[in-house]
């Protein structure tokens, strides 16, 4: 291994995002300003509120980014796009223009990459869960598997032997570490079922074992947990080579942090309060350990990573209108608005950054602090506590930020039915999904002919 390279640590410029068009006042977080301009009121006449918006720009900044700062020499560097945190198509196509691979958990995931025409040697299927369909579809057209559990590999084992071809797959694995380990997916290390998986691959002639995986959590603070587990997928990959297996992935997933602020209540000390480089440890963490494994992986390691929040969350806003205000006893100031937390229900974690625009700089000398209710039947729908904001009146619009993360795949037709989605690009706002109306909710359904009423049509 004499021939190692001096590892070089990776360089991050910062990504300078200007505000959008009038005056946003409001609490600040790097990164989660729009650089188009924009006209808030107007796309909401023309679209309606509330309404999605997705900045182009900042998503192919925020991709592009994340990837220099995981590149070195040495490494080949791939970014597989995690679909279940924003799977609209629009967001998913200008991602993979970028060069970004697909990382699916679902054949409904699966099957929408292969509509976007992403080849299937370049989508990683994730999941505890893939159907016999699903799994022989995924092999046939070559995509890499990572299997989960103990049966879904004895059933790659049977599709490899009665298709007589060779199945790529990947081998997640999970081990003990923190307060709260991720120990749900893929195979434990310490009470040996890696080392079993290992010893049935090998003897599996048609399984191909291309690449090691694990994911150890969601919004991760502390970078030690991706210094471990590149650690422990070095370890596996040396008992692999034992068994004349043959990896040259390493996958370390997801969870890396976007600019979005937790609730003081989930967060560590100071540590959401994150400047420039963010990434810089969690690189610094990744690259260096696997420089020095590299002849483990074939002398050149391919490393995957699994981004979804830290590409996409500042890349969508949704904007909104206030309602109705009053005064609630013992909280204050509030505003009611008419999105809730059906369209943000990560506003349950977050204190997200919310603006109004202004037509003057008055309003900045007279900020004050203001609950921002949504507009449904339950106590719960908060979307913010405590934002500092000017003085606010019926009619305003709010632009909340770095929601672009599991806000439109897990919304949901609660109440109301969901807003438009805008596309902020080179030729204006493009409309990438319409607004949903009563009919589209209760499309699906059917009612039995003796108790449908006479003329009932959607």
């Amino acid at each position: 291994m004499a021939d190692l390279l001096a590892y070089e640590a990776p360089r991050l410029d910062p990504l300078t995002f200007t505000a959008v068009s009038k005056h946003l006042t409001g609490d600040v977080l790097p990164g989660s300003a729009f650089d188009e301009h924009y006209d808030v009121s107007r796309l909401m006449a023309a679209h309606g509120s509330p309404l999605f918006m997705v900045s182009e720009s900042i998503l192919r900044q925020l991709y592009r980014g994340f990837h220099d700062s995981f590149s070195s020499d040495g490494i080949d560097t791939k970014v597989a796009y995690s679909y279940k945190t924003n799977y609209l198509p629009t967001i998913c196509a200008i991602l993979h223009d970028e060069g970004a691979w697909a990382e699916v958990v679902s054949g409904m995931e699966y099957n929408l990459a292969r509509a976007l025409e992403v080849p299937a040697n370049e989508i990683i299927f994730n999941g505890p869960y893939k159907s016999r369909d699903e799994l022989e579809m995924a092999f046939a057209q070559g995509a890499l598997v990572n299997v989960d559990n103990i049966d879904e590999l004895e059933l790659a084992g049977i599709i490899a032997r009665d298709s007589g071809h060779e199945c790529r797959i990947g081998l997640r694995v999970n081990f003990k570490f923190g307060l709260s380990p991720w120990t749900k997916f893929g195979f434990n290390e310490e009470n040996g079922d890696v080392q079993l998986a290992l010893e049935r691959i090998a003897a599996s002639p048609n399984l191909n074992l291309e690449l090691l995986h694990n994911h150890s959590g969601t919004f991760l603070l502390n970078h030690d947990t991706y210094a471990k587990s590149t650690e422990v997928l070095i370890g596996v990959a040396q008992r692999a080579r034992a068994l004349n297996l043959k990896p040259t992935m390493i996958d370390l997933g997801g969870g890396y942090p976007s600019g979005n602020r937790l609730k003081p209540e989930f967060d560590l000390p100071e540590t959401s309060r994150r400047k420039q480089n963010m990434l810089y440890p969690y690189a610094e963490a990744i690259l260096k350990p696997l420089l020095e494994a590299k002849e483990l992986f074939g002398g050149r390691p391919t490393l995957v990573l699994e981004p979804g929040r830290a590409v996409i969350d500042s890349a969508v806003q949704l904007a909104c209108t206030v309602v109705g205000s009053k005064i609630v006893p013992g909280h204050g100031k509030a505003v009611i608005v008419d999105a809730g937390v059906n369209l943000v229900p990560t506003a349950y974690w977050y204190d997200h950054k919310v603006d109004t625009v202004v037509d003057s700089d008055d309003g900045e000398n007279k900020l004050e602090t203001v609950n921002i209710y949504g507009p449904l039947c339950m106590q719960i729908d908060v979307l913010r506590e405590r934002a500092l904001l000017p003085p606010l009146k019926s009619g305003d619009p709010l632009v909340i930020s770095n929601v672009g993360a599991y806000c439109q795949t897990q919304s949901m037709q609660f109440i109301q039915p969901r807003p438009a989605t805008v596309l902020l690009g080179p030729d204006g706002a493009e409309v990438i999904r319409r607004q949903e109306t009563w009919q589209d909710i209760f499309s699906l359904d059917q009612i039995p002919s003796r108790l449908r009423p006479d003329g009932f049509s959607l």
